[in-house]
């Protein structure tokens, strides 16, 4: 009898498993349907690998075990000898090393070698060359929260000094990754490094990762270009003073593209009208920098900047889309970067085939 029981319980908690790993991956389905991956537009086949280099200058801040802090790299490049541009990208807060991986391939088809960061603990997660998972820091994702309510000189301040703390980890990854790249290309190491022109590197960025890369791009000299993909340029803040961040007035000193959708522009506007004499700091540094330009996309959200809509509309929506068609909006991102980069990177085409509006 009792083995009976027994019998009955496991067939009875097996059932309930059965349900569960079934309902699991119909929830798995909804919420990440079948996804075809991007392809480039571009002439050449594209290759891709992926790196995970050690900063032996840098502890870990994110742990206390005492190890370095180790980045993780995903690089896309054509299939063909000679030399192409490079170009970095960073991912906004909560996002992956792939976000903008449609973005990525094109780049790499028109002939460029394209490198995203996988931030490690800023990123939803990362996963190292080992096959170890690090995912998103508690902490940090509660205060990104947390920062978003309503506005007082006390949280605006937070806000400022966990900008600064944030951006002092996102740009050290980045100069980390560049100089690691170089160096390599220096050393004469094969595909992808000995495809990349050391003389021509642009940067794109979304969100946290806009603003990192419009950071880099005034503190290195070998920077050519930079697309900030709604990022606030929090790199900017030099101090704090009656309740708002003081900016940099030094001229912006390189090509700088300003992507924003129509809805955050509405909010903007609408906190600049609520705070007389305050102004928003991408539109301070344009207003500075020695060749700007803002690009709107209408009907936009946040996450339309980046792949997620298209690999899970349903988190998608939860996070932030506009009513914009996705896969159009990105493929009109996709092709405003290229068009941007051939320019200021090759020489090639015209600027006036980006639109004010999108």
């Amino acid at each position: 009898m009792k083995n009976n029981k027994w019998l009955k319980r496991l067939v009875v908690l097996g059932s309930i498993l059965a349900v569960l790993v079934v309902a699991f991956f119909m929830l798995k389905a909804w919420i990440f349907p079948p996804y075809e991956v991007p392809v480039g537009t571009g002439e050449y086949a594209v290759l891709e690998q992926t790196f995970t280099w050690e900063d032996e200058s840098r502890i870990e801040t994110f742990t206390d075990t005492g190890e370095n802090r180790a980045l993780t790299v995903k690089i896309w490049y054509p299939e063909t000898e000679g030399t192409y541009p490079l170009i970095i990208f960073s991912h906004g807060a909560f996002g992956v090393i792939d976000s903008n991986y449609s973005t990525c391939v094109e780049l790499a088809s028109h002939g460029y070698v394209v490198a995203s960061i996988g931030h490690p603990y800023h990123a939803m997660f990362v996963e190292d060359v080992h096959g170890k998972k690090t995912y998103v820091d508690m902490d940090f994702m509660q205060r990104i929260y947390a920062d978003n309510g309503e506005y007082s000189e006390e949280s605006e301040r937070a806000v400022y000094e966990f900008s600064l703390e944030w951006m002092a980890v996102r740009t050290e990854d980045m100069h980390f990754v560049l100089d690691t790249i170089l160096e390599k290309v220096q050393a004469g190491e094969v595909a992808p490094f000995a495809l990349v022109d050391t003389d021509k590197i642009g940067l794109f960025g979304h969100s946290m990762g806009g603003a990192t890369v419009v950071q880099i791009g005034r503190e290195r000299d070998d920077i050519d270009a930079v697309i900030d993909l709604e990022g606030t340029m929090a790199g900017e803040y030099v101090g704090f003073e009656n309740g708002y961040e003081i900016y940099n007035n030094a001229p912006y000193p390189i090509p700088l593209l300003d992507v924003n959708s129509s809805g955050v522009r509405a909010d903007i506007n609408q906190l600049m009208a609520e705070h007389p004499g305050w102004e928003y700091v991408n539109d301070y540094v344009g207003r500075n920098a020695l060749d700007y330009r803002e690009v709107m996309f209408m009907d936009a959200g946040h996450l339309n900047f980046t792949d997620l809509p298209l690999f899970s509309p349903v988190l998608a929506g939860l996070l932030g889309v506009g009513d914009v068609d996705a896969e159009e909006c990105i493929n009109n991102v996709n092709e405003m970067v290229l068009i941007f980069f051939d320019y200021y990177l090759k020489g090639e085409g015209s600027l006036s085939d980006i639109k004010a509006e999108y």
